[in-house]
């Protein structure tokens, strides 16, 4: 029974993390509800969608905007971090099957795209608010690394869940 509160705990750990943070960050940004999917959520946005989602927004509801991009370079410690211990807690009940590196890497990759995602977005948002162009190149850059970001995070997040199944498996034989 002790097992499987702590394996439901590897996985309640990093979604209340996740899932609190973002709305503590969105508090205090003040962010506005968009009217579109977020560009930090879409596999792939270009330099309209980027004016589209921007220019859906009032002066204020940009500079909220900036503060969440700014917010977020911390955040991604903290998801990642209670990520990778859920992940490192699991592989250890496990006793240890594989390489730890394979499981820290996928959430190592996760956190350099989230930062230079919004590395990115952050500079072109400044960009915006100064009434200046986009720059093309560098929102490819910033799509190419929300696509990474995402696609890590689901992988991330997708071992997680099968070691946890398999400590489930476990118990329950």
């Amino acid at each position: 029974m002790n097992q499987i509160v702590a394996a439901l705990g590897m996985l309640a750990l990093p979604i209340l993390v996740f899932f609190g943070g973002a709305e503590i960050m969105n508090r205090l940004s003040h962010r506005q509800p968009a009217r579109e999917k977020p560009l930090n959520r879409r596999f792939h946005y270009d330099i309209g969608d980027v004016q589209r989602v921007w220019g859906a927004f009032d002066r204020a509801g940009l500079r909220a905007e900036l503060r969440v991009l700014e917010l977020d370079l911390v955040f991604p410690f903290l998801y990642g971090g209670a990520l990778a211990a859920s992940l490192l807690l699991a592989w250890n009940a496990l006793g240890r099957p594989f390489a730890a590196l394979l499981i820290v890497a996928p959430v190592g990759i996760t956190l350099l795209a989230d930062w230079t995602e919004n590395l990115v977005q952050m500079q072109q948002l400044r960009r915006f608010l100064d009434g200046a162009a986009l720059e093309e190149p560098r929102i490819r850059i910033a799509s190419a690394a929300t696509a990474v970001k995402l696609t890590f995070f689901y992988a991330s997040w997708l071992g997680l869940f099968t070691l946890v199944s398999l400590l489930f498996v476990r118990v329950l034989r």
